[in-house]
């Protein structure tokens, strides 16, 4: 079985034999890590377990569909993978608007990868989705694009007049789909704009720009599997040290919008921020 990785230099092998890490410093009862190793295990899915940024083991369960299985290889187990490299990955949606890259992030449900593909459809460069790798140089943070597909629920392709059929089903248990998308033509993109999204009660959509030290706060919160880092004691400082340096460079902006207001209105609502 041939699984979809972004990184190549990273070898996959599939094996009969579980390993695990033997010595944590985080244990959750799911993920098992320390500085340079990572293990999980999913229920009817099957054994996830990498080490040294470049190498994987997989012991899964027969009926796992090859969905499924790449759902946590390039969710969790990815993110491992860079942060053993010290390659910092935020929680975030990424794509290009007027010559600028633009990162959405938020909770799942937030409609980070929705509002994404809506700008996709308009011939907007596609960056990444859901794990977004952040490369610095010169206190300037790039976006290391190598996606090429994202997810949505079928309510989100039902809005953006997209078709279910013929699409890969992430899970069978559930209604969301892999949707392919052409991949950025160059390897990395500077980032501009980070929104992060939050769901509130009222009826209209806000904008709230966060300044000053609290944007290393912000960021912080957004780095991909967080939690990982009380494992992994040095990504911590050095991960501080780089959200210090490019906080100077990056604008962050809160968008808080009501539950139930469609994918385009919050797009239109984005691209006149955008603009001003």
């Amino acid at each position: 079985m041939q699984f979809k990785f972004p990184l190549k230099d990273v070898k996959i092998e599939i094996t009969d034999i579980k390993k695990e890490v033997d010595t944590p410093l985080y244990d959750d009862g799911f993920f098992r890590l320390n500085q340079n190793e990572f293990s999980m295990h999913v229920e009817g899915v099957g054994s996830f377990y990498a080490s040294g940024g470049n190498y994987i083991a997989l012991v899964l369960n027969t009926k796992a569909t090859q969905a499924t299985i790449e759902l946590y290889l390039n969710g969790s187990t990815y993110g491992a993978i860079l942060h053993q490299r010290k390659i910092m990955p935020m929680h975030g949606s990424c794509f290009v608007y007027n010559a600028k890259g633009i990162m959405l992030c938020g909770d799942s449900g937030a409609g980070k990868s929705s509002l994404t593909t809506a700008f996709i459809l308009e011939d907007h460069a596609f960056l990444t989705d859901d794990v977004t790798p952040i490369l610095i140089s010169n206190n300037k943070a790039f976006i290391w694009a190598m996606s090429d597909r994202i997810k949505l629920w079928e309510d989100s392709l039902k809005q953006l007049n997209q078709n279910k059929s013929g699409l890969q089903k992430i899970d069978p248990e559930t209604e969301k789909f892999y949707y392919p998308l052409k991949s950025y033509k160059d390897n990395t993109f500077m980032l501009h704009h980070i929104f992060l999204i939050e769901i509130h009660e009222k009826t209209t959509i806000v904008f709230q720009e966060i300044k000053g030290a609290e944007k290393v706060t912000a960021l912080r919160n957004e780095i991909y599997r967080l939690e990982y880092l009380q494992g992994m004691p040095e990504n911590e400082l050095f991960y501080f040290e780089k959200l210090v340096e490019i906080s100077k460079s990056i604008k962050i902006t809160k968008l808080l919008r009501p539950k139930t207001i469609p994918i385009k209105q919050t797009q239109h609502q984005l691209k006149k921020y955008l603009q001003k």
